[in-house]
């Protein structure tokens, strides 16, 4: 009697767990879309072997069915999977705790104070500033040698290149790719200190690179550069000479030009009218600043005559002199005292002017014997500080020795 109780209590407890799911579930013979499954060769399906056999002898249009279950259930898994997601898997609070963490910081560092520059004297300013951008002040001097170097010297060099004096040929292209190099160079610097001028940052700028890039290579020409200097002082030395003898020139010819029209200028000239004045001023200036060889020889030729000119008056007027004095003698008259009457020294011996003053005579005497003295007895140097070397230095070529008897 109590097993048939038992085997009723089970069937009505198993009517009540299939009721359960019957309401839970309507179609209980599908599935559930998230199980497992109950075959485990669903999941060791494969392209190759057996599997690939048994695939060909399918028909396509179960292929092509199959491909398309595979891939509807490929998006009905991706919308699951979006619809989960919620605002915390997007990360979005992992930023907004980053950005409170920066402001944080921010606050603990407190608020940045601007100095006032005029306030420092000029050492803390300069200090500042090298603290700031060292490579500053190293710049600007290089921006003025290199700028002094393009004046003096490349700039008369291309000149003579295009002159002719220096041929063409790996030398004359030598020196156009310094000039333009240095030019570079020179401009690149020029921008960054109108950066810095600006106050923008220039330390993740793309002309910092650049200039590095040029120094290296100035640096490297600086072997060839070494090996060029005798030639180019020589070349630079005869091009400026030529120019100060230019230079020379024209300024003796100006001066005669001025002092000539000085000369020939009329008293009472009326004064030019508005173009006239602009159009003599401008012929003036370009008359006096052409030079061309025959001004110049006219020049020296009329300098000649001058000076020939001035030694003739000069011999006439001595000549006259001559003449003057012959007349003005008399024959009768008694003649003039000369210096050796009027000191009547006699046979008196010469004597030196030293002699006249015996206190400085021997003055003298004294000094040349105490520098006698010094080449025969050493003088005696008391030791007030550390033996630093000789004061006079030592002479090889003396031997000042006894020799032993």
């Amino acid at each position: 009697g109590e097993e048939d109780e038992r085997d009723v209590e089970d069937e009505e407890e198993d009517l009540s767990m299939e009721s359960d799911l019957e309401e839970r579930h309507p179609e209980a013979k599908l599935p559930h879309e998230l199980s497992w499954g109950q075959r485990k060769q669903l999941y060791y399906d494969t392209d190759y072997g057996s599997d690939a056999q048994a695939k060909g002898k399918r028909s396509q249009q179960e292929i092509d069915a199959e491909e398309e279950e595979e891939e509807q259930e490929a998006q009905v898994i991706q919308r699951r999977l979006v619809r989960d997601l919620g605002e915390d898997d997007y990360g979005l609070d992992m930023i907004q705790g980053y950005l409170t963490e920066q402001q944080k910081t921010h606050d603990s560092k407190g608020q940045k104070i601007d100095k006032d520059l005029q306030a420092l004297s000029k050492k803390q300013q300069l200090k500042l500033l090298k603290q700031e951008s060292p490579e500053l002040l190293q710049l600007m001097e290089d921006f003025e040698v290199k700028l002094m170097e393009i004046k003096d010297e490349l700039h008369p060099l291309l000149q003579m290149v295009r002159d002719g004096t220096i041929p063409q040929g790996k030398g004359s292209r030598y020196l156009q790719t310094k000039y333009h190099l240095y030019l570079n160079y020179c401009a690149n610097i020029s921008f960054y200190l109108v950066l810095k001028s600006k106050r923008l940052p220039v330390h993740s700028h793309p002309v910092i690179e650049r200039l590095v890039a040029y120094r290296n290579i100035i640096n490297d020409l600086a072997v060839i550069d070494q090996k060029l200097s005798p030639q180019v002082r020589m070349l630079l030395r005869n091009y400026y000479d030529k120019k100060e003898e230019k230079l020379r020139k024209a300024n003796k010819f100006s001066v005669f030009l001025t002092m000539d029209g000085k000369k020939n200028k009329p008293k009472h000239a009326s004064a030019p009218v508005n173009g006239q004045a602009a159009a003599a001023a401008a012929a003036g200036s370009s008359d006096e600043s052409e030079l061309d060889e025959e001004a110049a020889l006219k020049y020296y030729k009329m300098m000649e005559e001058k000076l020939a000119l001035k030694r003739k008056r000069a011999r006439d007027e001595d000549v006259l002199e001559e003449a003057a004095v012959s007349e003005g003698e008399d024959p009768s008259k008694k003649r003039g005292v000369t210096y050796q009457m009027i000191k009547n020294k006699g046979l008196t011996p010469k004597r030196r002017k030293i002699d006249r003053n015996p206190r400085v005579k021997h003055r003298e005497k004294f000094r040349r014997a105490k520098i006698r003295r010094k080449g025969q007895v050493r003088e005696v140097r008391r030791e007030l500080h550390r033996y630093a070397g000789e004061l006079s230095g030592i002479r090889a070529g003396v031997k000042k020795s006894r020799k032993l008897k």
